[in-house]
């Protein structure tokens, strides 16, 4: 699926504020929706209920369940930021003038990996729709979400796949690839919280960095254009990140 096409069908809803009527909605949807991420970056998931959200935006409860119809549903719009904003974060990168299918595979990584350093607040939500066993969400709510996070990582399959048709890497399973890359990197990004503890030679960017460049030696890929790889595309992600 092109980036930039998905972009557009995750913020549909958005697109279709078009009355006045639907733009003011929009506008304390969004409104709610902000607030809520407020208590959850603040306070954790158990601060987060309808009736502090309601005080805190000056609500009444009613008013509020009018908009979303449980705390389950604003999780869900949520999570659906993260996976837009991400998508935002690729389409950027991805569109620009990146000729090389390896930096292009590493973009890829590097915007996952670095998530939780940009925004983590957003790593975190993704982090419990993607890994945690006690996702808050129950399957109404978490498999339209799941799907859209699928989407997400067919563009990392489809990078690897250009990558391998251009010679870049040897033949294989693109899929297989995909999921080992995704997986590898959930891993790692982990250890981002064990970073306060300064455990020596544990730099999360470091290991993210060392395992992009192993996986990609591994399927093919000449061992100084994965290493030069990865660092342009830690560089290009730096500098995006400044803007």
């Amino acid at each position: 699926m092109n980036v930039v096409y998905f972009v557009s069908v995750i913020h549909v809803s958005t697109d279709r504020a078009s009355t006045p009527r639907a733009i003011r909605r929009e506008g304390a949807t969004q409104r709610i929706l902000d607030t809520a991420e407020a208590i959850l970056g603040g306070e954790g998931m158990d601060a987060l209920t309808m009736q502090r959200l309601a005080k805190d935006l000056g609500f009444t409860v009613g008013a509020t369940y009018r908009y979303f119809a449980s705390k389950e549903a604003i999780v869900a719009a949520l999570q659906r930021r993260v996976i837009a904003a991400l998508a935002t974060d690729l389409a950027e990168m991805l569109d620009a003038k990146i000729d090389d299918p390896l930096v292009r595979v590493a973009v890829v990584a590097r915007i996952y990996t670095s998530l939780a350093s940009r925004r983590p607040l957003h790593a975190r939500l993704l982090s419990r729709m993607m890994g945690e066993p006690e996702n808050v969400l129950d399957a109404a709510h978490a498999t339209p979400n799941l799907q859209l996070a699928v989407e997400i990582g067919a563009i990392g399959v489809r990078e690897l796949s250009a990558a391998r048709a251009s010679g870049a890497l040897d033949a294989g399973q693109d899929m297989e690839r995909g999921l080992v890359l995704w997986a590898s990197l959930s891993g790692v990004a982990q250890t981002r919280k064990l970073e306060r503890w300064q455990v020596p030679g544990l730099t999360t960017d470091a290991l993210a960095d060392h395992l992009v460049r192993t996986l990609l030696v591994g399927w093919g890929a000449d061992p100084k254009k994965a290493k030069d790889a990865v660092t342009r595309a830690s560089k290009l992600v730096a500098k995006q990140e400044e803007r």
